[in-house]
């Protein structure tokens, strides 16, 4: 990595793994991008599906080898051994580019970088997702000097020495995703259900749709297009599966991968969304106001997706299925949200409108704000 030109000031974006965190930082850094005079790279962890990401939306990626904090008690020497690599690592990157603001996204990748940023006094931006944060904003919340929420009602950890400034901005969406709103006629012959694992799959999510469909297929509109990210894991799975129904019903259409580097393709074109509850999937949703199923990720931090999930649910923009020990069960009610929604075309207008109002698609705009009066002070 080379340093970067006088003329251009650096942004370094700390984080990632997943998509859910680094989605809002890809939104913020197109801001800085339109602008011209920034040089922009993300540093995270070396995910195949984090660098394929990164690259499609056409930045610089550096993977680091860190370990997330699971691995203290199983693995103690690796994540010293890691995490400490990974922090020197980020040291000498920070030294060479000289950044005028780190922004921390969230997850584990994020914390040799941002504790990086505060041994070199770097000004600090943390963006927190949820209503509940992760361990790593946590951990990381007395180093910043701003942190931006995505909800009014997040819950910031107390502390007794000086904090940073809180600022409610809304959870960035990159600005395609907000440009497709409204952009495409639901087709009236044919009825589109998109299925979100997130961008790492569900492998439950996966097998309740699944059976969904074989079980209770006649229940469902004739004309069914099913969009499906699976993840890499569950794709060639569902594949055959689906392969199957198609034989035994022509009229299904099927388009199944393992993730979508585009969903504004498909957003304004869904008449029901099922996806897992990670807020940056349901930011980008409440922008386009799709009605949606919600199966939030059972082994979530603090129960986060939970959380997020009861919030859109008390706001009428979307049904909660929670997923439980007892699968049958969860089927069970994930075919009644489905079928009784695919086949109440006003229910669905309540909550796309629902949706609609939690939107904040200026949220990318008072991130990049907040990071300029940074650079500014």
């Amino acid at each position: 990595m080379t340093r970067t030109s006088p003329e251009k000031q650096s942004l370094i974006f700390a984080g990632g793994g997943t998509g859910g965190h680094l989605l809002p930082g890809i939104a913020v850094a197109d801001q800085f991008a339109s602008l011209g005079n920034f040089s922009i790279t993300f540093i995270g962890s070396n995910r195949s599906v984090e660098q394929q990401i990164i690259e499609s939306s056409g930045y610089r990626h550096l993977g680091l080898t860190s370990s997330p904090s699971n691995d203290l008690r199983r693995a103690p020497w690796r994540f010293f051994w890691n995490n400490s690599r990974a922090f020197l690592k980020a040291k000498q990157v920070l030294k060479t580019e000289r950044p005028a603001v780190v922004i921390g996204l969230g997850g584990f990748a994020s914390v040799p970088v941002i504790l990086a940023a505060a041994w070199l006094r770097i000004p600090i931006v943390l963006l927190e997702q949820n209503i509940v944060p992760g361990r790593a904003n946590r951990f990381l919340f007395s180093r910043a000097s701003v942190v931006c929420t995505s909800f009014a009602e997040t819950r910031l950890p107390r502390q007794r020495s000086a904090v940073p400034r809180v600022v409610f901005t809304g959870n960035p969406v990159r600005e395609r995703i907000i440009q497709t709103a409204g952009s495409w006629q639901r087709d009236s012959e044919e009825t589109l259900l998109l299925i979100l694992g997130g961008s790492q799959g569900a492998e439950a999510v996966n097998q309740a749709v699944l059976s969904l469909l074989e079980q209770d297929r006649q229940a469902l509109p004739p004309q069914l297009h099913v969009v499906h990210q699976t993840g890499q894991s569950g794709w060639e799975q569902a594949t055959q599966i689906y392969r199957r129904l198609q034989e035994a019903d022509p009229d299904l259409k099927v388009t199944v991968e393992p993730f979508f580097d585009d969903l504004s393709l498909w957003y304004p074109r869904a008449d029901l969304v099922i996806s897992r509850a990670g807020a940056t999937t349901l930011a980008e949703l409440a922008c386009i106001g799709c009605p949606t199923v919600l199966i939030p990720y059972p082994n979530s931090i603090g129960d986060h997706q939970l959380i997020n999930a009861r919030f859109y649910e008390s706001e009428g923009a979307a049904l909660l299925v929670e997923q439980t020990a007892d699968s049958a069960g969860t089927l069970r009610l994930l075919q009644a949200a489905v079928v009784n929604l695919l086949n109440d075309s006003g229910k669905r207008q309540e909550m796309s409108e629902a949706m609609r109002r939690l939107a904040l698609p200026e949220a990318a705009s008072r991130v990049a704000q907040e990071i300029l009066a940074l650079i500014a002070d």
